[in-house]
């Protein structure tokens, strides 16, 4: 046997879920960014949940890449998921949405870290974003993210992977949420002492836009991002009412804006509340708060 031959058949196989409803605009460029990968052994799974626009015929034209295709109606996009990881044989699971790509490389990079620390549950690396006006950033990994994830989600998405046994040791995706449930899933890594690896390399591209959802969410964000403090959050989830509070007294209110929106008798109480807040909760938990994008989303505001 050729020495590459041994690399294919003893390498890590990856199991990468596409998750799609009517995202024919975007989709190829999702599936094609996983093809470019070349890499040896990826099983590629799309879970359709009944399509009615292009993304049929795309699908279609790739079916030969695709390992499983799940059509057919399905009750959000973490229940399609969840559809399509129950057919995931792979060694290390992730998923891309239809909206967003990896980079060339990723796959090799990412078999390498766990290759190169077999204690690791999960590998999380770099993203950058880019927005509606084609402006962009790079956010990279938190040194602390397990400590700030009972916070706020840290982890991005489509730059993450994990090992298939600490899928099945977290469980599904909880269908419960229409955003959070990839927060959620994060924080029940956390509550198992999942070992997470970081890596400073731009392993993805997360696109925002005016019209999906983590770009509109608003108030929606604010009410699964509270339900999921009060969960997973520091002194048994309390937290979650301070946010909460921020959130509609203040942050609504303008507070937060560059420059306040707000009144001047409420940017005094706000400054007032600030000073207490840093007081009771300490400010490093009082500077976590961020929840002022919702605030402008929900405000028909520039939140980025």
């Amino acid at each position: 046997m050729e020495p590459e031959e041994r690399t294919i058949e003893m390498g890590l196989r990856f199991s990468i879920v596409i998750p799609n409803y009517n995202s024919g605009a975007v989709i190829e460029r999702a599936i094609t960014s996983l093809i470019s990968q070349e890499y040896p052994d990826l099983q590629l799974i799309i879970a359709d949940g009944g399509s009615s626009d292009v993304s049929r015929e795309i699908i279609e034209k790739y079916r030969d890449h695709f390992d499983v295709v799940i059509t057919g109606k399905d009750n959000g996009q973490a229940d399609g998921l969840n559809k399509g990881f129950s057919h995931a044989i792979g060694d290390i699971f992730g998923w891309v949405c239809a909206d967003d790509e990896l980079l060339p490389g990723t796959l090799h990079h990412v078999a390498d870290l766990f290759e190169n620390s077999p204690a690791a549950d999960l590998v999380t690396g770099s993203c950058e974003r880019i927005f509606e006006d084609g402006s962009t950033c790079v956010t990279h990994p938190y040194p602390d993210a397990w400590e700030r994830i009972g916070i706020h989600n840290v982890i991005e998405q489509p730059s993450t992977f994990w090992r298939a046994g600490l899928h099945r040791n977290v469980g599904p995706l909880d269908t419960g949420y229409y955003l959070g449930f990839d927060w959620d899933f994060w924080a029940r890594m956390r509550n198992v002492k999942a070992k997470l690896v970081l890596t400073d390399r731009v392993l993805s591209r997360y696109y925002f836009s005016d019209s999906n959802k983590c770009g509109t969410a608003g108030n929606l964000f604010a009410k699964e991002a509270f339900r999921l403090v009060k969960k997973h959050g520091p002194a048994r989830g309390w937290i979650a009412y301070v946010y909460r509070f921020i959130y509609r007294h203040f942050d609504l209110q303008g507070c937060f804006d560059k420059p306040p929106t707000c009144s001047s008798t409420r940017y005094f109480l706000y400054k007032w509340t600030r000073r207490a807040l840093g007081l009771t909760i300490g400010r490093r938990t009082l500077n976590m708060y961020n929840w002022h994008f919702a605030s402008c989303q929900e405000r028909g505001m520039k939140w980025y």
